[in-house]
């Protein structure tokens, strides 16, 4: 497990920086506080998979104003050949 970098940081520094709980992201997304927890870990196998995982992670660097572009790449390039993670069992 990897947390995610950002330009020399990890995204859950960059959040903390900002004064930004993951309460409050939970909230303005609707996503789960642990499913937040797993994007910063880059824990990305106990998410749903599929579409859902890629559109998570922009949500949650939307919500903390940063470019998501580079934890998508991130993510697609921990997931086998850029292929979604399958669905979490």
């Amino acid at each position: 497990m990897a947390t995610l970098p950002m330009d020399g940081w990890t995204v859950g520094s960059i959040r903390n920086t900002k004064g930004i709980s993951l309460e409050e992201i939970s909230k303005n997304t609707k996503l789960k506080v642990s499913t937040l927890k797993a994007i910063e870990d880059g824990n990305f196998e106990v998410l749903p998979g599929g579409i859902y995982n890629i559109s998570y992670i922009r949500q949650y660097a939307r919500a903390i104003g940063i470019d998501e572009s580079p934890l998508v790449q991130f993510y697609r390039a921990r997931c086998s050949n850029g292929d979604p993670v399958p669905f979490a069992r």
